[in-house]
């Protein structure tokens, strides 16, 4: 049997340092673009409990979840990770999540949502990013459509 032990992920971060860490990354998130726990664990189909207890770093966030909640924060896996790019060996392809999203799209949607990741990209102030995911978002759930 393999066991995990509380060893060092890399100088100076502990396993429970990096929970901790993805935990903070998560509420961070989250309040951004203005959801509340519960909303949250509704979308995750889990106990508000539970998010919070991932958001405080005393419950470890499996992948699978982890990757459920990228999706449901709209935001890429890499963002709840501290990569210190001195210490990447290669740099990662900025789109290579943005293409896994689209996977079978094809034609007008695919290339609209290109340009609007991109252009998203280019903007450096962090409120109006976070302003115009929550518009989205917003937009998202309008019972109007245009």
């Amino acid at each position: 049997m393999f066991y995990l032990q509380k060893s060092k992920v890399r100088p100076n971060v502990t396993y429970n340092d990096l929970d901790v860490k993805i935990g903070e990354r998560i509420r961070g998130q989250r309040k951004r673009i203005g959801l509340s726990q519960k909303e949250l664990a509704s979308r995750l189909d889990i106990v508000f409990q539970q998010l919070q207890k991932h958001e405080n770093g005393t419950s470890r966030v499996p992948a699978s979840r982890l990757y459920e909640i990228a999706r449901a924060l709209n935001t890429p896996i890499s963002h709840f990770f501290d990569v210190d790019e001195r210490e990447s060996p290669r740099k990662a392809a900025p789109f290579s999540e943005v293409y896994a999203m689209l996977g079978a799209q094809k034609g007008k949607l695919a290339k609209q949502v290109l340009e609007l990741v991109t252009a998203f990209m280019k903007i450096k102030d962090e409120e109006a990013r976070a302003d115009i995911v929550s518009l989205v978002a917003k937009l998202s759930k309008s019972k109007l459509r245009r």
